[in-house]
């Protein structure tokens, strides 16, 4: 993997060092060039879990993906860079207090001078900066707040919690429920599998992709075009495939020439 070639994509200029204001910048710059962006299961493009196809996809194509594919390689470049890093399994919270399944999702966790940070650059709508896996500590990336709540019971397993603040509910609301055993590639392959077939994938259902911006979020969900600018909410719906693609060069930046 060419890592200048990787830091060129996400606009990172800096020296990298190997502490936590590094792995900030790294992280922020990343969510914000590369897109969460199920587009492939969308158009039925088989997502191969190997460094270099990946690469060649998200870097070189100038393409997103999500959360197996950004935060493989995001783990090879932290690796790269000198950090200590792991893969770690996760369950979606679905609502209702009902949780999806094992390896559903993957983020990783970064150990730097005797703490551990959650870093997640393949969630979509996520913390832009590491969380410290501080139970109860309320954190926030300079947008929203964030806790990690230990423990989550579930099926009779024990979990961590990463629960972002809801205005709404005027609560935290977990997103998805980890653990801090480290994994190999091969545990993933079976969900990776299992998002790209399954009738109950919701990957299978809706095509999505979506990126922070400065005021806030933009998104495409389906054929909807959602852009939120400081709390307000705008929609555009998308006429056409044609329509579509334009909306994710202008958008996202995506370079379509590699999109089926």
């Amino acid at each position: 993997m060419d890592i200048s070639g990787y830091l060129r994509r996400i606009n990172y200029n800096g020296v990298l060092y190997r502490d936590l204001a590094t792995l900030k910048e790294l992280q922020y710059n990343h969510v914000s060039a590369i897109p969460f962006e199920t587009m492939d299961i969308h158009n039925q493009v088989p997502i191969i879990l190997q460094i270099n196809f990946l690469y060649q996809k998200v870097i070189h194509d100038h393409r997103g993906g999500y959360c197996y594919e950004l935060n493989i390689l995001f783990h090879h470049l932290l690796e790269l860079c000198g950090f200590h890093v792991s893969m770690v399994g996760g369950r979606l919270h679905h609502g209702n207090g009902k949780y999806g399944r094992e390896f559903e999702h993957m983020a990783l966790i970064v150990e730097l001078s005797g703490r551990q940070w959650l870093v997640d650059v393949g969630y979509g709508d996520f913390s832009l900066a590491p969380l410290a896996v501080t139970p109860g500590e309320i954190q926030s990336d300079g947008r929203i707040f964030y806790q990690i709540i230990d423990p989550v019971i579930v099926d009779g397993q024990q979990y961590l919690g990463v629960a972002k603040w809801s205005n709404s509910k005027q609560d935290f609301k977990i997103d998805y429920i980890f653990t801090l055993t480290p994994r190999v590639l091969d545990d993933f392959h079976s969900m990776n599998e299992f998002h790209q077939t399954s009738p109950e994938s919701h990957f299978r259902r809706s095509a999505i992709c979506t990126l922070p911006t400065k005021e806030g979020r933009i998104s495409l969900i389906n054929n909807k075009l959602i852009r939120t600018e400081n709390g307000k909410r705008q929609v555009r719906i998308i006429q056409s495939d044609d329509h579509r693609d334009e909306v994710l060069e202008k958008y996202f930046h995506m370079d379509m020439v590699y999109l089926p």
